[in-house]
C-alpha cells in the first residue's frame, strides 16, 4: 500500500530544490526534538522575526503527506512566507515511517493524537504560544491528520484545513467533537490519490462537508462564489462554497478545484494540474485569524503597534495593509520604474487591498502618512 501517498515523478524537482536550499531554510527554522513514549519525535518550527516570548502568537500545525516529511512541507506549502509577514509561527511535524496514524491499516500505527497534544504543551511552554489560537492545516494525509485532531483534540486546536485530504470511513461514524469546529477543505475533482467522490480510504469529498456542515449547524445550501481565474494557463478553475449561519459563526468552507490533482494551490512548484488563482497558505490563515478557543465569533486581531504590516507577501488576489494605529494615510502603488498604477486611503488597523486588477510581478508600494512616509516592495504572484 505504500505507493498510495507515495511522491510522484514530479516530487523529483522539489526534493532537488529542498537540499539546494535546505541551508537557506535552516538559518530561520528552529529544528527541534520531544521524547514521546519511547520515541525522539522531531519537528521543525519557524518564528517570525524579532519573536518575542513575551507576546503571545498564535501557531499553525502543518502536517506532511504521506512519503513526505517535514522539511518537503515546510518548502512545498509556501506557509513561511505568510507566517513571517502576519506574524505567526508555523510548526511541521515528523511523522513516524514518513505517515501520520489516522485510522488506516498501513501506514503508521503511532500515537499521534497524544503526540500532538504533547508536542502543543511543549512548545507553548518553550515559546509561550496563544494557547487559544492553536491551528492545524495538511497536505493529502496531513489533511486526515488534522481532521483526526477535529475529532480527538479540539480543546486544543481551534479551527483546522486540509488540503487534498478526507476523513477515514471506519472512522467519520465514530466522530464526536462536541463543539463545533471552523473547517476548510480544498480539494481538486481530478485527484487520483483522495479521490474526490471517496474511495476504500477516504471519504467521499461531499460526505466530509455534510458530516461538518451538521456538525457546526449551518445552512444545508452553501453560497457559492466563484474564484477568479486569474491564470487560464493552469488548466483549472476554482469555486468557493461557504456553509453559513452555523453555530457561533463556525463556518465551513470549500474551495473546489475543477481539474485540479493532488497539490497543493499557489505552490511554486506544480506538481500535475495545480490551481494557480489563489495561494492556499495564505488562504488557510485568512481563515484561521478569525477563530480562537475563547472566542470562536469571528475574532479580530487586536493592533498593539505601529508598525505596518504588509502580509501576504508575495500576494495572489488580495494583500492585507495592516496600519497598527495609525489613524489614516494615502497609498500609491507604483511600478518598479516609477510609474503610477493606483491609488487609495487607509486607515488605522487591517485594509484589505484586492489585487487582481494587478498582473504577475513587483511592485513598490508608497504609504505617506500625517508624520512620515515608507516604501515597500510587494510581489504579485
Amino acid at each position: 500500500m505504500k505507493s498510495i501517498f507515495a511522491p510522484s515523478k514530479y516530487m523529483i524537482l522539489p526534493v532537488l530544490l529542498i537540499f539546494f536550499i535546505s541551508e537557506v531554510i535552516a538559518q530561520e527554522t528552529v529544528t527541534g526534538s520531544l521524547f514521546f513514549n519511547g520515541i525522539n519525535r522531531t519537528y521543525r518550527l519557524r518564528l517570525p522575526e524579532n519573536f518575542n516570548k513575551d507576546i503571545a502568537i498564535p501557531m499553525v500545525l502543518n502536517f506532511h503527506g504521506f512519503g513526505s516529511n517535514a522539511l518537503e512541507q515546510e518548502f512545498y506549502s509556501g506557509m513561511n512566507s505568510v507566517a513571517d509577514t502576519a506574524g505567526f509561527a508555523v510548526c511541521y511535524p515528523q511523522g513516524i515511517a514518513n505517515a501520520w496514524n489516522v485510522g488506516w491499516s498501513f501506514g503508521s500505527s503511532a500515537d499521534d493524537v497524544g503526540f500532538t497534544s504533547a508536542l502543543i504543551e511543549d512548545l507553548n511552554t518553550q515559546y509561550g504560544f496563544d494557547k487559544n489560537r492553536i491551528y492545524s492545516c495538511g497536505m493529502s494525509n496531513g489533511g486526515f491528520m488534522s481532521y483526526t485532531l477535529a475529532c480527538e483534540l479540539n480543546n486544543k486546536i481551534a479551527a483546522i484545513a486540509s488540503v487534498t485530504g478526507s476523513m477515514v470511513p471506519e472512522k467519520i461514524g465514530g466522530c464526536k467533537p462536541g463543539r463545533p469546529i471552523p473547517v476548510m477543505e480544498i480539494h481538486g475533482t481530478a485527484d487520483s490519490t483522495v479521490v474526490y467522490k471517496g474511495s476504500l480510504i477516504a471519504v467521499g469529498i461531499p460526505e466530509v462537508l455534510n458530516f461538518w456542515k451538521l456538525n457546526n449547524g449551518c445552512d444545508a445550501t452553501p453560497v457559492k462564489e466563484l474564484v477568479p481565474d486569474i491564470f487560464a494557463f493552469d488548466n483549472s478553475t476554482a469555486e468557493k462554497y461557504t456553509y453559513v449561519n452555523c453555530t457561533e459563526n463556525n463556518e465551513v468552507i470549500h474551495y473546489k478545484i475543477i481539474g485540479g490533482a493532488h497539490s497543493w494551490p499557489g505552490s511554486i512548484i506544480q506538481i500535475g494540474v495545480t490551481n494557480l488563482d489563489f495561494n492556499a497558505s495564505a488562504t488557510i490563515w485568512k481563515f484561521f485569524k478569525k477563530y480562537s478557543l475563547n472566542k470562536p465569533t469571528n475574532i479580530v486581531e487586536s493592533t498593539t503597534t505601529k508598525d505596518i504590516r504588509i502580509f501576504p507577501n508575495p500576494c495572489y488576489d488580495e494583500v492585507t495593509i495592516d496600519m497598527g494605529l495609525t489613524e489614516h494615510a494615502k497609498m500609491y502603488v507604483t511600478g518598479i520604474h516609477g510609474n503610477m498604477i493606483k491609488s487609495l486611503s487607509l486607515t488605522k488597523g487591517q485594509n484589505n487591498i484586492n489585487t487582481t486588477d494587478l498582473p504577475a510581478g513587483m511592485y513598490i508600494i508608497h504609504i505617506n502618512g500625517v508624520k512620515e512616509s515608507k516604501s515597500y516592495k510587494l510581489t504579485r504572484i
